[in-house]
């Protein structure tokens, strides 16, 4: 379900051509691996709870609301990887 929410928004922004700011958490170019790969991938070896996907999501809805941050195919590896360390520490760090 996370990977499928993911992928529309992803899709629907790079889509739009909306103006984006080129930020640190943006690569040169889109990574090969799906989002749904990537997130299988993390669940898999990364030894956090399926709870931390939840925060992850929560994490990155405040990014987007908060900070105006535009979700898109150079950048969604890298959100995902730093919302879901938050998560687990937040959460799995007790």
């Amino acid at each position: 379900v996370l990977a499928d929410v993911l992928e529309r928004l992803v899709r629907s922004n790079d889509t739009q051509g909306a103006q984006i700011t080129v930020t640190k958490f943006h690569a040169l170019r889109p990574p090969r691996i799906s989002i749904a790969a990537y997130l299988e991938r993390i669940l898999r070896f990364a030894n956090c709870s399926g709870e931390c996907f939840v925060l992850a999501l929560v994490y990155i809805d405040r990014l987007i609301r908060h900070q105006n941050f535009i979700i898109c195919s150079l950048n969604i590896h890298r959100v995902i990887m730093t919302s879901i360390t938050l998560a687990a520490k937040f959460f799995d760090d007790a």
